[in-house]
């Protein structure tokens, strides 16, 4: 019997992926897009990946690789990425890199490019061709199309084992350029629907967005009916203030000011996904609210790889206290935004960067207790925290007792997730830090320890792998303390 279709459902009105029937978190590492033409250059990142925590690699796929001339497809290098994928236990997001790859045509092939005439570019104000390609134009639409359900075709009939879990629609798409499209088409329907004065000064971006979404949802219709996996939308993110579109940004991309009007316009998207490489605490908060909020899975689909990105505490916040679905550093032989800095993995040597030590332990030890983790977000029952400049620790008021944690000076900041099981049972996941039981104030009183394990869930069965504080008065209310990544179940003796 083949495995159900990956997807994407609600359960108590909240957004989970679902893999084989369970519940499943995305613990990416993104490959360089230049480093999947080969299995020379892909191939030994695979194993870094799995040794860095993963369990998704998520891998670029080339419009023009697939159809290098018009109507000859070749899924020779898609086919040998799944391989690779699959024989090292990860599962797959492909990223499909065709109308726009950071807004620009890049990856589609060269009958494309070399007939602007045919597959026409947008076009300024001035009636100068800008580096995108329209949005209005039917016949790049159908080329895209028609490559597009060819790949999504060719992976239901190869892909039985449901490797492959989710697939990105272009790359970051918009407008570079120009704020809008002014040839005689888009024109003619920018006057039509009466775009200026409904936006008023933002009437040429939300026309673009609008455009963009329509294109990109009548594409996802069309893929979902030959091969329906969970499909989104990555966003090139605008600055906080000033940035102008077009030039600072893609015109017409999902940001947080076009947000709400590009996910009217989308029927068959699962989701619109924030590109973050701000390494402000601040930033990355707002976000996730904005992303995660009006029933928007939350998928962190590009972050920085860099040592001052922040991923291995921002997957901490995505995931436990959003409640995001995934989370994917760019890239894992490539550092961003910070060029100079060492990569996740050196391409060359297979040397680890010192960020990447930190992100293994973030992914290994909320990789330990998934299912419980996707049970308990957005409830009450969930307590996330991460170490920030100058703290020594937080508390938590949990239901029956209070919960003192207490942070140990570690490269990468303690970072965890507390959740309460039952009134007595609680895990305790992440890494660099203590927990101490007390009970609820006035009284104060540690609370004694009945067991404490060592272990991970498989599913959602407990498994442990020893008792923790041996030869120690559990009795005493002593802290458990976690040096190393993983997973705590502690019960009370309440």
């Amino acid at each position: 019997m083949s495995k159900p279709l990956p997807q994407i459902v609600r359960v108590n009105g909240r957004p989970r992926l679902m893999v084989d029937g369970r519940p499943f978190l995305i613990f990416g590492l993104q490959w360089d897009c230049d480093s999947c033409f080969s299995a020379e250059e892909m191939t030994p990142l695979f194993s870094h990946a799995v040794h860095m925590g993963a369990n998704t690699a998520v891998l670029p796929t080339y419009w023009r690789e697939v159809e290098p001339e018009p109507g000859h497809y070749c899924f020779d290098v898609v086919d040998e990425r799944i391989r690779q994928a699959r024989a090292h236990g990860l599962r797959v997001i492909l990223l499909w890199f065709a109308t726009w790859k950071n807004a620009c045509p890049f990856y589609t092939p060269d009958y494309i490019r070399n007939a602007p005439e045919k597959y026409p570019r947008a076009v300024d104000r001035h009636g100068e061709l800008t580096v995108s390609l329209c949005p209005s134009s039917e016949t790049t639409w159908q080329r895209d199309r028609d490559a597009l359900v060819a790949l999504m075709t060719h992976l239901r009939e190869m892909d039985t084992e449901r490797t492959v879990i989710m697939v990105q629609l272009e790359n970051e798409p918009g407008i570079l350029g120009s704020d809008r499209c002014y040839c005689p088409i888009c024109t003619k329907r920018f006057k039509e629907d009466d775009w200026e004065r409904r936006w008023g000064a933002h009437a040429a971006e939300a026309f673009s967005a609008a455009s963009i979404a329509q294109y990109i949802d009548r594409l996802v219709a069309e893929a979902k009916a030959a091969y329906p996996l969970p499909m989104y939308i990555n966003v090139w993110l605008a600055p906080v203030v000033g940035g102008i579109p077009g030039r600072d940004y893609p015109s017409g991309g999902a940001v947080p000011a076009m947000l709400k009007l590009f996910r009217q316009h989308l029927q068959h998207v699962d989701l619109v996904a924030p590109d973050i490489y701000s390494t402000g605490y601040r930033d990355f908060h707002r976000l996730c609210q904005t992303y995660g909020a009006d029933g928007n899975p939350l998928y962190i689909a590009e972050h920085s790889s860099s040592p001052k990105g922040r991923a291995e505490r921002n997957v901490f916040y995505a995931i436990g206290q959003y409640g995001a679905i995934g989370f994917d550093p760019w890239a894992i032989d490539s550092p961003f935004p910070e060029r100079d800095a060492p990569p996740l993995v050196d391409p060359v040597g297979g040397e680890w960067g010192p960020q990447a030590y930190w992100l293994r332990d973030s992914y290994i030890a909320i990789g330990r207790a998934v299912e419980p983790i996707v049970e308990a977000q957005g409830t009450e029952r969930l307590f996330t925290f991460v170490q920030e400049a100058a703290e020594q620790g937080t508390g938590w008021e949990a239901s029956g007792c209070d919960v003192l944690i207490s942070y140990h000076d570690q490269e990468g900041a303690a970072r965890g997730m507390i959740i309460q099981q039952a009134p007595n049972e609680f895990l305790l996941i992440g890494v660099g830090f203590s927990a101490r039981f007390r009970r609820p104030r006035p009284d104060g009183r540690p609370i004694p320890i009945l067991s404490a394990e060592w272990g991970y869930f498989e599913g959602g069965r407990w498994v442990c792998l020893h008792p923790m504080r041996r030869e120690r008065l559990e009795s005493e209310g002593l802290p458990v303390t976690l040096l190393e990544p993983g997973v705590a179940r502690v019960v009370l003796d309440i």
